[in-house]
């Protein structure tokens, strides 16, 4: 046991070991983490601490589920290229960005938890399409089974990458500490790699983006200034309007450019190229390309031609070239 362990700390390890409850165990949990000293010494105990929280917050998320029974399905199937999750507190405004980016149509009302399940909708962008989820609202809590519980964050875990949806006339600076309080204590990581040799299996790692609303309220470019001040450099940020919502354009790059993905259109020699492109992690190779298109082609493949991320058109690569978004690749077997 690490040395200078104040007297906050042991209270709090009596109240974990006198802890029924998985929500009382998660309250003890996070005092111990509060009341741990933060240095070099005490690195092991506070990681330990914290898989600990990330466990009993998946075991609580389970125990919820299993308490619903008949009610609702939060489990929503993936369609299009990737699936977004929209996190936001109440009336952050997650129904009129589905309404507008995409043709989902869920109710829109002034009032907190309006939408108390998950709704999908299907959003084009370009040649692709983007399933984008308008998640419950979360509340600081709702990892314990506080307002909806913690079935929201269910689904901001099975998504591929996250939209944090604040109004920025409503202390947005607060809002996201809480979401990213939220996600993080239930193991979601936002925007952080692995910084371990050994992943920690009760961990997801998952890239995010912030999208300020109501940006047409007074003094609302004033925060927004001083959210990209506070987060700018670990989210990429964007203000619209909830009624307008801005430049269409801007706000679906955000969304695909957030999910680190590329669009490779595949082609044989003398003929166009293909119109409905592979979508791919960001870094992949002509060696991936060849691969999904057929594992019998990966093992014959020798080289490829590439236009687009090359210096001329039609340039040969060798099997591990890196290729980038919208690259147009001709495999030779």
């Amino acid at each position: 046991m690490p040395a200078n362990l104040s007297p906050e700390y042991f209270k709090a390890e009596e109240k974990y070991l006198r802890a029924k409850t998985i929500e009382e165990k998660i309250l003890a949990t996070q005092e111990l983490i509060r009341a741990a000293p933060k240095h070099k010494g005490t690195e092991k105990l506070l990681r330990t601490l914290k898989r600990r929280l990330a466990k009993l917050k998946q075991e609580l998320q389970k125990q919820q589920s299993r308490r619903v029974g008949g009610g609702p399905s939060f489990a929503i199937k993936k369609e299009g290229a990737a699936q977004v999750a929209l996190v936001g507190m109440p009336n952050s405004g997650k129904s009129m960005l589905l309404r507008w980016l995409t043709s989902a149509r869920p109710d829109v009302a002034d009032y907190p938890f309006t939408t108390r399940e998950p709704v999908p909708g299907m959003m084009q962008f370009e040649d692709i399409q983007i399933q984008l989820v308008e998640v419950p609202a979360l509340i600081e809590g709702s990892s314990i089974g506080k307002g909806l519980g913690a079935q929201p964050l269910g689904v901001a875990r099975n998504a591929d990458a996250i939209a944090l949806v604040v109004d920025v006339s409503a202390d947005p600076l607060e809002q996201v500490e809480t979401l990213v309080g939220e996600l993080e204590t239930t193991g979601i990581m936002l925007n952080r790699g692995e910084l371990e040799d050994k992943p920690d299996e009760t961990l997801v790692h998952r890239q995010a983006a912030i999208i300020a609303t109501k940006g047409d309220l007074r003094g609302a470019k004033e925060e927004f200034e001083e959210l990209k001040r506070k987060f700018g450099d670990r989210f990429p940020i964007v203000l619209v309007s909830a009624e307008q919502c801005g430049d269409s354009k801007e706000l679906k790059r955000l969304i695909f450019e957030n999910l680190k993905l590329i669009r490779v259109y595949t082609k044989r020699p003398d003929e166009k190229p293909s119109e409905r492109p592979l979508v791919l992690p960001k870094g992949s190779t002509v060696m991936d390309v060849a691969e999904a298109v057929h594992k019998g082609l990966a093992r014959e493949l020798k080289f490829a031609r590439v236009w687009g991320s090359v210096r001329f058109p039609g340039q040969q690569v060798p099997r591990d070239y890196t290729l980038q978004d919208k690259d147009v690749v001709e495999l030779h077997a």
